[in-house]
């Protein structure tokens, strides 16, 4: 197996010229622009600064400042961050400089529905920091939380102001991590501020991360809005955030499986030398960190090592997010040896290590932020990682151009990576089109709800259409549906398929209330008694089960060695087909990987959707309706990502689980 070894030179923040005499400490030149009068700072701001830098340290320090400085009116901050655990995570840090700070997420928040409207108003005004999802916000500014049209059922409730009134309490806005958002999530975010800028212009936004997206700070300048970029330069001298670091990079071939639990395991066992190294290192108390790109390869290792090594282990996936009596991560951490994990360790953990095995993730940004999480507060850190054999190729000829044993200083190793790995490729011509299909969803959620409430905030919004005239292609389609909805004499099309639009059309709008792609998320039972919450797809895939349809329940009996396709497919009605609803798989297995493994699915809704006017053209009484019809749904295509498909139920085969529908 071929291997080849880098060593980076300890990773070091200089620091700048002012210090924050209540914690006793010197401020790195990116923490100095929070601990500031933030009024005289540009409106967007991007901070750059590697892990371990003290980001989230430096969240609250706008509201210091201002209490160092007795202002008259004391500020309040936002911060949005794209997991729950995350929240949890720097909730703690800004418990402990003594901040008023509440999380808002779907699971903190004690009341349902319209109610939580009221809610989230009372905890934010009750607090110095908010903490919350994008989820929250996008749910927010489709009008989740208002109050429909003559809403005597809600009589006992105040009206939720309109989400300009919520983004109104706040002094600044932080999006942490940002570079984990797609296309059509940073769209979203995009329409957020250029919309909550159109009435609160004092607000200050920044986004923070180690890995900056690009082309976010390009589509701020090409809406006429010049954000001020503050990267965090390093040296060899300061705080040292991160010791020297001995990678050795291990070429996976088409022989084994491609993943790092390959390398590790040998005839159902821990190949010796792994297994010598490891417990060499707990020998002298230090942790282990292994972080897998698939979260059944961390289960199924946990086992592996349970029965080989004596060690008190940790696992650290999005299967124990939800677990019941989940403990305190930082707590968990001083209590383990071995620390399982998955892509949860590219965000907010950090890990006290000196030996990692990781597998490199998909993209240079996996790879970035999970070999930022080792080696903090450590001298020395060793790491070794699987890569393809493409990017380990290209990472071979680019070291013959230095000494085989000289040793690279970051800038040197971040632009070594950058040559060697490819990035996610990001659609930026689909940006402004999602931005004009949001905008439309926010406008058009206006016209449930009580119109003295927003009439005014609709009108001025409506100027944003001139920038983004994907708007009115839903515009006009929206029109098209109300005259099918009010069709009731069959004058357009008859009764049965005027029933399946209007149902899709009520998927599609729902869809962009959700953030995220549709989930299945059922109660999980697991290694004998822990009940979590997770993705019932993936489980059945990954798992041998035993299934409770009646309340909802899967009982996880063991890991499968290798992912099944268990599920087949799914049924929609988010797309059109000559059945209702649409199976996206099922036999056609093609399809269903097409499905499963593209982040656009434009293609597929043009096949079905051919199939559908064939099938529906005779039940068209109106034929140039149909014609322009036909049209508008075509011109959907390039918006159509999987977030566009509310699952009905799932396909799932016979002989794996059972051979009803699930759901």
């Amino acid at each position: 197996m071929e291997t080849l070894k880098l060593t980076v030179l300890k990773k070091c923040l200089p620091f700048g010229n002012k210090n924050i005499d209540r914690y006793g400490i010197n401020l790195h030149r990116f923490q100095e622009v929070f601990y500031a009068d933030i009024s005289n700072l540009n409106n967007v701001n991007f901070i750059v600064a590697p892990t371990g830098a003290g980001k989230t340290f430096s969240f609250s320090f706008p509201i210091i400042y201002a209490k160092d400085n007795k202002y008259y009116k004391p500020l309040r901050g936002l911060i949005v961050v794209p997991t729950n655990a995350l929240a949890e995570d720097i909730e703690k840090t800004l418990q402990e400089q003594d901040i008023k700070v509440n999380v808002i997420t779907g699971s903190t928040l004690k009341k349902k529905g319209k109610e939580r409207g009221e809610e989230i108003f009372k905890v934010a005004k009750n607090s110095e920091i908010v903490i919350t999802n994008p989820d929250i916000l996008n749910y927010m500014m489709n009008s989740g939380y208002h109050l429909p049209r003559g809403y005597e059922k809600f009589r006992y409730l105040k009206n939720f102001p309109d989400w300009t009134h919520f983004f109104d309490l706040f002094d600044y806005i932080i999006f942490d991590e940002y570079h984990l958002y797609d296309e059509e999530q940073l769209g979203v975010i995009l329409v957020l501020f250029l919309a909550t800028y159109k009435f609160s212009k004092n607000i200050k936004w920044f986004f923070v991360s180690a890995t900056p997206e690009v082309n976010l700070i390009d589509l701020f300048n090409e809406n006429g809005i010049k954000p001020s970029v503050i990267e965090q330069p390093l040296s060899n001298e300061g705080r040292t955030i991160q010791g020297e670091m001995e990678i050795k990079f291990i070429k996976i071939s088409k022989n084994i499986e491609r993943s790092l639990y390959g390398y590790l395991v040998k005839n159902g066992r821990l190949n010796e030398e792994i297994r010598e190294t490891i417990k060499k290192a707990l020998l002298t108390d230090e942790k282990v960190l292994m972080v897998f790109n698939s979260l059944r390869d961390a289960m199924n290792m946990k086992y592996l090592i349970e029965k080989e090594v004596n060690a008190r282990i940790w696992i650290n996936t999005g299967l124990q997010t939800k677990e019941k009596e989940n403990s305190k991560i930082t707590n968990v951490i001083d209590n383990s040896d071995i620390i399982i994990t998955t892509s949860k360790a590219e965000v907010g953990v950090n890990y006290p290590v000196s030996l990692c095995f990781m597998d490199a993730g998909m993209y240079l940004r996996n790879f970035m932020q999970r070999i930022g999480r080792v080696g903090r507060g450590k001298e020395k850190c060793k790491i070794y990682c699987t890569v393809n054999s493409k990017i380990f190729n290209r990472l071979n000829e680019l070291k013959k151009t230095t000494n085989e044993n000289e040793k690279l200083n970051y800038y040197e190793f971040v632009n070594l990576m950058n040559n060697a790995f490819e990035d996610r490729e990001f659609k930026k011509d689909k940006v402004p089109k999602f931005c004009g299909a949001v905008l439309w969803s926010v406008i058009n959620s206006m016209e449930e709800y009580d119109r003295k409430l927003t009439y005014q905030r609709k009108d001025i919004l409506k100027e944003l259409t001139e920038r983004f005239p994907y708007y009115w292609t839903l515009y006009w389609l929206n029109e098209k549906i109300g005259k099918i909805e009010n069709d009731e004499d069959e004058d357009i099309i008859d009764e049965d398929t005027r029933e399946e639009l209007l149902k899709w059309w009520e998927s599609f709008k729902n869809s962009f209330r959700r953030f995220r792609k549709d989930s299945v998320i059922w109660k999980v039972i697991y290694e004998d008694g822990k009940e979590t919450e997770y993705d019932l797809l993936w489980i059945l895939d990954n798992a041998f089960v035993e299934v409770d349809r009646e309340n909802k329940v899967v009982i996880i009996k063991d890991f499968r060695e290798k992912r099944a396709m268990a599920v087949r497919g799914i049924e929609t009605f988010s797309l059109f087909d000559k059945d209702c609803p649409s199976t996206i798989g099922g036999t056609d297995k093609g399809e269903w990987f097409k499905f499963l493994y593209s982040d656009y699915i434009g293609d597929i809704l043009t096949e079905k959707f051919e199939r559908w006017k064939i099938s529906t053209y005779k039940y068209f009484e109106d034929k140039e309706f149909f014609e322009e019809f036909v049209k508008n749904i075509e011109a959907l295509s390039p918006i159509y990502s999987k977030k566009r498909i509310e699952i009905y139920d799932l396909v799932v085969d016979e002989g794996e689980v059972f051979g009803e529908d699930i759901l």
